[in-house]
């Protein structure tokens, strides 16, 4: 007696849910701290202060955990 195929979960499925962990952008050596801070003072929305700084501008990948520092949560 063969035994019944099961369905092959997708790999999203299988990945473990893990926090954002980043608190600065590595490629411009800028922490989320500064953006916060440059926004305020200078009175400029999230992606205005992001551009100033250079966060976010060269691989992307800080900008998830760089909208989730900003929200507070």
């Amino acid at each position: 007696m063969a035994a019944t195929p099961q369905p092959v979960p997708d790999a999203q499925a299988l990945a473990p849910v893990c926090p954002r962990t980043m608190t600065r952008c590595e490629c411009a050596g800028v922490s989320f701290q500064e953006v916060a801070r440059v926004m305020a003072s200078q009175h400029l929305s999230a992606d205005q202060a992001a551009r100033r700084t250079g966060c976010g501008q060269t691989c992307t990948a800080c900008l998830p955990d760089l909208r989730l520092y900003l929200s507070g949560e």
